[in-house]
């Protein structure tokens, strides 16, 4: 019973892979967008990763930086959390609050396994959503 626990921490503490040549296409995309409120208060950012041509066999957000005048609701969510849960596509929603008016970023990191035929990786990637509060 202890043997899956122990897979899973190891899959996450394992260093950031690398999708080897320069020229060799990235085991994993990433994307964010972000709403534009209107006045200062709630909005969303939506995540979504790929892995074309792989399956995601496990994936998590967490937020790594934002602009003074935004807080996250939350700092990161798992696979669990993803609203679209498909074999080579997880999305996210995630929360922020705009404390007043302006525009900044948020960087999220992006943290996957992709496995292509028996062989699995974990990659990482970060992602910037620009927010624009009352613009």
């Amino acid at each position: 019973m202890r043997a899956p626990l122990v897979l899973a921490l190891a899959l996450v503490l394992l260093p950031t892979s690398t999708a080897g040549a320069d020229d060799a296409p990235s085991p994993l995309q990433a994307s964010i967008i972000c709403e534009a409120p209107p006045t200062p208060g709630r909005f969303r950012c939506d995540v979504e990763v790929r892995a074309p041509g792989g399956k995601l066999s496990w994936g998590d957000v967490v937020v790594t930086k934002v602009d003074d005048f935004i807080l996250p609701l939350r700092g990161r969510l798992g696979p669990h959390d993803a609203a679209t849960h498909d074999e080579d596509l997880y999305r996210w929603s995630l929360g922020f609050v705009a404390k007043t008016r302006g525009v900044g970023d948020v960087t999220i990191r992006v943290r996957a396994v992709v496995c292509r035929g028996t062989e699995c990786n974990p990659v990482e990637t970060q992602v910037l959503g620009r927010v624009a509060v009352g613009r």
